[in-house]
């Protein structure tokens, strides 16, 4: 009876988990990379250092799991600050550890 008085009930819980999880595998791998990058690779690439986008993104993860779902303030924050790394950070300190192109 429910699912014929509002057929799109479940495509938005679908919506939404696919968004949770989105966010979830971005701030996991970005977590994961901030931790296995040498310390010096952040400050090489005129970024904040290893510490403070650790302690971000951990503490992103650790809100985001327990209390705050991916459309509340706290889930936008921590979908922002997944984004800024693995849009900014990640591939300057990338550039920095693989050293010069030919």
């Amino acid at each position: 009876m429910e699912s014929i008085l509002n057929p799109l009930g479940s495509l938005s819980t679908y919506v939404i988990l696919a968004i949770s999880l989105a966010e979830l595998i971005a701030l996991g791998f970005a977590l994961f990379h901030a931790v296995r990058t040498p310390s010096a690779a952040f400050p090489a690439a005129s970024k904040q250092s290893k510490q403070f986008w650790g302690f971000l993104l951990g503490a992103a993860l650790i809100a985001r799991l327990t209390f705050a779902s991916p459309l509340d303030l706290f889930g936008v924050i921590a979908a922002v600050a997944a984004i800024v790394y693995l849009v900014d950070v990640k591939p300057a300190v990338t550039d920095v550890l693989r050293g010069p192109r030919w």
